[in-house]
């Protein structure tokens, strides 16, 4: 069988109009540059990857941080997610800074007590513990009661940064409508300003909190708040803390 040639031949009217009074049907063909022009598809930003549960402290951690703190180098620390800092961790109408809720619940919850689980809201589903107060509907004639709005406390929290150091004392809580496990309260954005992240970069966020020691009955060292560390990725790999260089004095970072 011997091959086909394709040719292309230009579309003339007149030739249609005679082959369709003949009885043929004419193919059903536009000009090439009478088709509208495709649009080109937006290029998303591709998620960030599932960041691994064990992970390396930065350097700095356990040698500056924590003493400068007044903390010992072997307090409990843990990793607890990696996120890209948004624009409302940023905004001041928001005032809070959001962890993920998987870090949040995985691998925060594991590192406190049932009170300040409880001081956190995250002991108990909030989903399910708003379908037990959930309200009976009202009879036939009279309005249902304004629902009123959960009331948030927190947990005592402070945040930590290599070039701001350390935050005064803020919360950490639940919201019982999103679910979204934040850190709020008064003078954050003033702190967050100082802080050496901005808004897309990739941060890293370590928990940790030093309990109290005692023995026979002598108070060996304090327990401390729980003290949440914001730090760059790139900065998190090229140890890039103030504080590395030369020795920080005691208590530095406050």
């Amino acid at each position: 069988m011997g091959k086909r040639c394709l040719a292309m031949v230009l579309y003339d009217g007149s030739a249609a109009a005679n082959a369709k009074a003949a009885g043929s049907e004419p193919i059903d063909a536009v000009p090439l540059n009478a088709i509208a022009p495709r649009r080109r598809r937006l290029r998303l930003r591709r998620p960030l990857p599932a960041a691994p549960v064990h992970r390396e402290a930065p350097p700095c951690l356990r040698a500056h941080i924590l003493p400068a703190l007044g903390l010992r180098d072997a307090a409990e620390v843990r990793f607890i997610h990696e996120k890209r800092v948004t624009s409302t961790d940023l905004d001041p109408h928001q005032n809070r800074f959001r962890i993920p809720t998987d870090g949040a619940l995985r691998r925060l919850r594991p590192l406190l007590t049932l009170d300040e689980l409880d001081a956190a809201n995250l002991l108990y589903d909030p989903a399910a513990a708003a379908a037990q107060h959930q309200e009976p509907e009202p009879e036939p004639g009279k309005k249902r009661r304004k629902r009123q709005g959960m009331v948030h406390g927190g947990l005592p929290v402070r945040l930590v940064d290599l070039a701001a150091g350390a935050s005064g004392e803020l919360l950490l809580s639940r919201w019982s409508s999103s679910h979204g496990t934040i850190v709020k309260g008064s003078g954050y954005m003033d702190y967050v300003r100082r802080c050496s992240f901005k808004e897309n970069d990739v941060v890293e966020i370590w928990a940790f909190k030093q309990r109290e020691f005692r023995l026979l009955g002598k108070t060996i060292f304090h327990g401390s708040a729980l003290h949440v560390l914001v730090v760059k990725r790139d900065d998190a790999r090229q140890h890039g803390c103030r504080y590395c260089c030369t020795p920080a004095p005691a208590r530095c970072l406050e």
